[in-house]
């Protein structure tokens, strides 16, 4: 096997800390990148006098708001946020809810564009990563990520709920492409038993306008 050049190792290390679910302690990258713990270290310690990663108090690294400020600065996530800003802004009023839109990786979701409301409760923010399966969004990717020949609910509807044990709730409604697959989500997140039935009809609608918005230029073909 080739050894990995620095830029591969460096990349490593944002990846596994990005993909945590929390701030990882040094061992713990070098565990997730299969790097030993000095050069581990070494990746670490440049990555955070760049500006990239920042240590807690209690030692642990979590990424810096550098890296968010490049993701947030590529053309397709700033089109997508121009175009669909003013849909998230309304619904979010509308409704008094927390709404957001988020864009699939693999089986997680990235949230890009956000607006909170009142009577909103999410812990996300723009640049979370939602986990498999732990939010209504990546539970709607699920149910169209395979053949579906079973009869679902989620599919027919294109809209999923997600309770969770925090006491929080979600609904979202799938983004498709032009060939049909879900590329993105548009929830709204608010208390565990929301009688979320109420605002389907309002959520569909909004998920339908900020499609038609990103289309606009074809940004998911």
């Amino acid at each position: 096997m080739a050894p990995r050049s620095v830029a591969a190792r460096v990349l490593s290390v944002l990846d596994a800390v990005e993909r945590a679910s929390g701030p990882l302690q040094i061992t713990q990258i070098a565990e997730r990148t299969g790097l030993p713990v000095a050069t581990a270290w070494r990746m670490v310690r440049e990555l955070t006098e760049w500006g990239g990663l920042e240590q807690q108090a209690d030692g642990r690294y979590r990424l810096a708001t550098r890296v968010w400020a490049i993701g947030s600065s590529a053309p397709c996530v700033r089109r997508i946020q121009r175009y669909t800003s003013r849909h998230i802004r309304e619904l979010a009023a509308l409704t008094g809810r927390t709404a957001y839109l988020s864009v699939f990786d693999q089986d997680e979701a990235l949230v890009v564009s956000l607006a909170q409301a009142g009577g909103g409760q999410s812990d996300v923010h723009e640049g979370s990563r939602l986990r498999a399966g732990a939010s209504s969004a990546t539970l709607l990717y699920r149910a169209f990520d395979g053949p579906g020949t079973d009869p679902d609910p989620v599919r027919s509807t294109r809209i999923s709920v997600h309770q969770e044990i925090t006491g929080r709730s979600s609904m979202s409604a799938a983004i498709t492409n032009q060939a049909g697959a879900v590329v993105a989500a548009l929830t709204l997140a608010g208390n565990r038993g929301e009688a979320w039935h109420q605002l389907r009809p309002t959520l569909a609608d909004a998920a339908q306008a900020v499609r038609h918005s990103i289309y606009r230029d074809e940004l998911f073909v």
